[in-house]
């Protein structure tokens, strides 16, 4: 999905040269030559980190998950299954550009780690100018008005996403091919990965897509075989208590790069492409500790919106050539934090204001 066409082009290209240093134009085609993906470095990351990841899962002592080995392989597992995982938001970005490469992502990764596609399809809208930081946008929330103690509360409910995965696809999904009420309820209101808990999803067309159905009883499939296998005596309890584990670990590390990714100052109306550019953060500091906690490229978060369209392996490039174009006091310098620390410490001791805020755009 695309922004709708500004009412005046000439004039946005003006505010995007005034507000970011570089117009539009002018950053567009400093990296045009950046467009086309390296499908082998996608294919050798994914097959890299989910053999990491994987492999450290099976070689965890599931009997001994306190002990030093235990930890480390639970982390270690984490920290690559969800590097795997965040994939889904590259194949939502390159569309038919990366179609086989989504099948097998979704047969190794995206069905076991209960995240099929169609859970992240509406991301675009996060990036289009009239849903951004508005009711339509389930991936933002304003945060900069929440107490303190509440931000961090949220990454604390990494503890129950496993167990919920597990309700809303071995337990809720057939019931809700049964009981359409349930169905619908499901679709709009858990069928989404976004961090908005009032958000409701609108279905295309009114109705819900063949190829959710699909993914869908995949997923169900693969986790009634896990209870099967579990009755059975196959799967011990252990097992699963790690593989939970591994599941909180990620959305645990997820939600701290959530919190990091944005400023949240939105008054919740729709921003200009600047604003919503200068709303996001990069993390240029420390790059392989930042492949940890944002991998593929989106510790350079703000670059990302800048070109969301770029792959994630073309951003640091990007970022190199947006240094020697724009000077280093243009305004996209702005977005710069030295560390995940500061984005974090900003966030959370930020004066809040009291004020009422502006009503979100109706959905």
């Amino acid at each position: 999905m695309t922004s709708p066409a500004p009412a005046n082009p000439d004039e946005e290209l003006r505010g995007s040269k005034a507000a970011l240093g570089i117009s539009m134009a002018e950053a567009r085609e400093l990296v045009a030559d950046l467009a086309p993906r390296r499908a082998w470095i996608y294919w050798t990351d994914l097959v890299v980190s989910l053999t990491i990841g994987y492999g450290a899962f099976f070689l965890c002592p599931a009997d001994r998950l306190a002990s030093p080995l235990g930890i480390g392989c639970v982390l270690v597992a984490g920290f690559a299954l969800y590097r795997a995982v965040l994939f889904v938001h590259e194949i939502v970005h390159a569309g038919d550009e990366l179609r086989w490469f989504s099948v097998f992502w979704h047969a190794v990764c995206g069905i076991p780690m209960f995240v099929p596609k169609f859970f992240y399809d509406l991301h675009q809208d996060h990036h289009a100018a009239r849903t951004y930081a508005t009711a339509q946008d389930g991936e933002y929330v304003p945060y900069a008005r929440w107490p303190w103690w509440r931000l961090c509360l949220l990454p604390l409910t990494a503890l129950v996403a496993g167990p919920l995965f597990v309700l809303r696809f071995l337990v809720l999904a057939p019931l809700g091919w049964l009981v359409p009420p349930l169905r619908r309820w499901l679709l709009e209101r858990a069928s989404a990965l976004v961090i908005d808990a009032e958000f409701q999803r609108e279905l295309p067309g009114g109705k819900a897509p063949r190829s959710w159905l699909a993914q869908e009883a995949l997923c169900f499939g693969y986790t009634l075989a896990l209870a099967a296998l579990f009755v059975a005596g196959a799967y011990p309890a252990a097992r699963l208590l790690e593989a939970h584990l591994v599941i909180a670990v990620f959305v645990f590390v997820n939600w701290v790069r959530v919190l990091a990714a944005h400023r949240y100052e939105s008054d919740e109306r729709p921003m200009t492409f600047p604003e919503q550019v200068l709303d996001s953060i990069d993390h240029p500091g420390f790059p392989l500790l930042g492949e940890l906690w944002a991998p593929l490229g989106l510790r350079l978060h703000a670059m990302h919106h800048l070109f969301p369209a770029l792959a994630y392996h073309r951003l640091p490039e990007a970022r190199r050539r947006l240094a020697s174009a724009v000077a280093s006091d243009g305004g996209y310098w702005a977005t710069e934090d030295p560390s995940l620390f500061a984005s974090l410490k900003r966030l959370l001791t930020k004066p809040r204001d009291t004020a009422q805020p502006a009503q979100k755009e109706p959905a």
